[in-house]
């Protein structure tokens, strides 16, 4: 093969798809059979959907135009947008469907055999299954921050973490109808995250996240967010608890020719804890550097991680300060939610793609560079009295048994 691709997520087919599409022999190792669902809350924004490989629009089941406000838990308020502002799908759908397609555009695809071991040598890299032994000129490393490529390059010893618990709740029509258009958002009562109730095709989803510190508060979060909109904590189904990888300026991309795309490269907004849209970016500048090298135009896999630094690390890093500042005094920002149209706007225009976390910045004046400023003196701050706390760095402790 040309290219091994390791993982079948939105990144590992994204690129995947785009190789095959330009003529590259792919494999595809998936460790899961698919169909499969992923903790994920399943929401793909229109900026992620811009960098789709294809239309997903086959696999939305929900079009979320609304978003209901809450602080702690407290009195919620809903804001409306005339377009809309998020898709609304999961996991086993889309998954399956960027995999299907990119086995119809010419690529392998191997569900249900994991890679088990990576191995350089002169010619590439061989990668090992409990199958068989595959050989190819390029790995791309798209099985997730635990996968192994992350571990191979060390990167994953790098990335900052935050957890997620979520789960499925059942209801009446009626309740679904009500939530039809419409998301939860609670903020400012995690530490570092926020609840959701994200409305599928026949059920809600509802979860909470944090920094990974905080994980033993998640499962009360959980139950109080559901006993605050009416459902049952008991009731849940598919409980789910995972990790959120946030790369660090110094997390490895690449290294020879393994490439990190989507979460196994730590590409997951701080801010929305989102990887849907940096995992179909990266998976498509992974392909777009692939290619060069492949037919010899290019010498290495440099541009793919010149693009990502270009591309997405500023993002993610004005996202990281958006975020500290944010969470270090949640309620002006709340309250400019409810009260200011302009605010509100801007959140819609972030969210649709219309402008990038730079574009924001620019946009908000004097207001901007006070709140990079004010960001990374809160993150300090965060980190001095975790480390007060736990005697180590936020990102080391471990999640809770069973979460």
């Amino acid at each position: 093969y040309d290219v091994i691709v390791l993982g079948a997520g939105p990144a590992g087919s994204t690129c995947a798809l785009l190789l095959a599409r330009a003529g590259a022999r792919v494999l595809v190792l998936e460790r899961s059979r698919l169909p499969r669902d992923k903790p994920c809350g399943g929401g793909v924004t229109l900026r992620a959907s811009a960098w789709a490989p294809l239309d997903v629009s086959s696999v939305v089941e929900r079009t979320v135009y609304g978003a209901r406000f809450s602080l702690a838990l407290g009195p919620h308020f809903d804001r409306w947008h005339p377009l809309p502002l998020t898709y609304m799908t999961r996991r086993s759908r889309l998954d399956f469907f960027l995999a299907s397609a990119a086995a119809e555009a010419g690529a392998d695809l191997h569900d249900g055999e994991a890679a088990q071991a990576l191995e350089a040598d002169g010619a590439g890299m061989t990668v090992r299954s409990a199958l068989d032994a595959y050989r190819a000129g390029v790995v791309v490393g798209a099985d997730g921050a635990n996968g192994l490529a992350s571990r191979s390059l060390g990167a994953r010893e790098t990335y900052e973490e935050a957890v997620a618990l979520e789960g499925n709740a059942s209801v009446p029509d009626a309740v679904l109808e009500e939530w039809r258009e419409l998301v939860a958002l609670d903020l400012g009562g995690l530490a570092g995250g926020y609840g959701w109730v994200f409305p599928k095709g026949d059920h809600l989803n509802v979860g909470v996240g944090a920094w990974k510190y905080a994980a033993s508060t998640l499962r009360p979060k959980l139950e109080a967010l559901c006993r605050r909109y009416g459902l049952s904590p008991a009731s849940l189904w598919g409980l789910r608890g995972h990790h959120l990888p946030l790369r660090r300026p110094d997390s490895p991309l690449a290294r020879g020719p393994v490439l990190l795309v989507g979460d196994a490269a730590g590409l997951v907004d701080p801010l929305s804890g989102e990887g849907i849209h940096m995992a179909f970016l990266s998976g498509r500048l992974a392909a777009e550097a692939i290619v060069p090298y492949l037919d010899g135009r290019s010498p290495n896999l440099r541009p793919y991680v010149e693009a990502v630094e270009r591309l997405i690390a500023p993002e993610l890093e004005l996202s990281r300060h958006l975020h500290e500042a944010f969470h270090f005094a949640p309620p002006p920002y709340v309250a400019l939610l409810s009260r200011s149209e302009h605010f509100w706007r801007l959140f819609c225009r972030l969210i649709r793609g219309e402008v990038t976390y730079r574009g924001l910045v620019r946009m908000l004046g004097p207001m901007g560079p006070l709140l990079r400023f004010f960001g990374r003196v809160a993150r300090r701050r965060r980190e001095a009295r975790v480390s007060s706390v736990l005697g180590r760095r936020p990102s080391s402790p471990t999640v809770p048994e069973g979460l």
